[in-house]
């Protein structure tokens, strides 16, 4: 499952609003025309029973039925008739839809029906009142009020931008100052000052803990610097000793044996003493990647450097590497790491076996012939990792350094196993 694509802050709140707004809005507009509707009908109501009023004051002074057809032709809108059979019923008031021979369509009307008593006799009256003029006042009112909907959907979102364009800035400011901040630097820390509270919080909150990271990180380093003195120059003396207790004449077999075996101890210890330090170093963070560095030029060293150790093992070494590959690292590290995926390739192999380095603008590759078998899953860059088959001399930490490395320099190293033999080890980047 693909994690959801990150939203700003600002975006996520906009959203909301602009989803409520138009909520509410667009239910408003509704009621609204519902009221403004019952509120016309109700003065078209009021309307109609004036002019029933008026109709029943005038109709006495009709002399004849007859002319109440003439009263019904010169007001469309008009309707009496004798009641006849028909019941009175009560009064009442209802829309209707008509034809309008005018129009030639549908016209919505309201109409009043009631009766009434003409010269001693029930008639039925019937008023009507079209709705024609109301309805394209009222879709207009629609439209309006669309159009105000829109209007203050936009400018919410103009104000909105503006506002959190100047609130934001503090902290943009900060996170930018973060991402220069540097740990090895002594510069003082100073965040961009906010009147907003949380932001002076947050400022406050930064402040103390950059301040303790960079003293703690200062103290790791003097520590570090004083362990890589302190403990190198008892192993130097220790071996220099046993060299020269070596060269006695009157050693025995059984002390010679000793003797050398101190002397791979020593070295054993002194090989991991700068290991840890400079694992220590890269967790540290200690090293700056700031320089272009050859590697293709780093591996053609390293191999060279390393031919005595690969005639020795009978190693058909393949070079892939035709054309210079520069990328921005630390020189050190990058030398170091070579290094170590290359010596891990000659250790972890057989006699008479086969190494392939390739170099590319996209990848480095190292594999190499050995046990049929693929490392540990998840362990094949853990520190001290052991087994039966591990090449006698090392002191464990080679891929963890070079794991550590990578991630210092922002490269990606991978370990895949090929049948029947073969372990590669890649280091890419973009």
């Amino acid at each position: 499952m693909k994690p959801a694509r990150p939203v700003k802050l600002l975006l996520r709140t906009l959203r909301a609003q602009l989803v409520y707004a138009g909520l509410v809005s667009l239910a408003g507009t509704f009621v609204f025309y519902f009221v403004l509707q019952q509120l016309y009908y109700a003065d078209v109501d009021e309307a109609l029973l004036l002019r029933r009023e008026e109709v029943v004051r005038k109709l006495p002074l009709v002399p004849r039925a007859q002319d109440l057809a003439l009263w019904m032709k010169l007001d469309r809108d008009l309707v009496i008739r004798p009641l006849g059979r028909e019941p009175a019923g009560p009064e009442r008031i209802a829309g209707e839809l008509r034809y309008d021979s005018l129009a030639k369509e549908m016209e919505p009307y309201r109409t009043l029906t009631t009766t009434v008593r003409y010269h001693g006799h029930p008639y039925r009256l019937v008023l009507r009142s079209s709705l024609v003029e109301s309805e394209d006042l009222l879709a207009a009112i629609g439209v309006a009020q669309a159009g105000l909907l829109v209007v203050l959907l936009g400018g919410l979102v103009l104000v909105q931008q503006r506002v959190a364009r100047r609130l934001w800035r503090p902290f943009y400011e900060t996170l930018a100052q973060l991402r220069r901040f540097r740990l090895d630097q002594r510069v003082p820390v100073e965040l961009t000052p906010s009147p907003t509270l949380e932001f002076q919080e947050l400022n406050a909150a930064l402040t103390d803990l950059l301040t303790q990271h960079r003293r703690l990180y200062h103290s790791q380093k003097e520590f570090t610097e004083n362990a890589a003195h302190e403990m190198q120059t008892p192993l130097a003396v220790q071996h220099t000793k046993l060299e020269l207790l070596a060269q006695q004449p009157n050693l025995g077999e059984a002390q010679a044996q000793h003797i050398g075996a101190l002397l791979d101890v020593t070295q054993r210890l002194a090989r991991l003493n700068r290991s840890l330090l400079l694992l220590a170093r890269l967790e540290n963070q200690q090293f700056t990647a700031d320089e272009e560095v050859d590697l293709r030029r780093v591996l053609t060293t390293i191999v060279k450097q390393l031919q005595e150790e690969i005639e020795a093992a009978q190693l058909n070494v393949q070079l892939a590497a035709d054309h210079p590959v520069w990328l921005r690292g630390n020189s050190t590290l990058l030398e170091i790491l070579v290094s170590n995926l290359v010596v891990n390739a000659i250790r972890h192999n057989q006699t008479g076996g086969a190494i392939a380095v390739t170099l590319t603008p996209q990848r480095l590759t190292v594999a190499n012939t050995g046990r049929a078998a693929a490392l540990p899953a998840g362990r094949e860059f853990a520190r001290f990792r052991k087994d039966a088959l591990s090449a006698p001399g090392g002191v464990g930490l080679g891929l963890a350094i070079s794991r550590q490395i990578c991630d210092t320099c922002g490269l990606q190293l991978a370990y895949d196993f090929e049948v029947p033999n073969w372990h590669r080890f890649t280091v890419s980047w973009t």
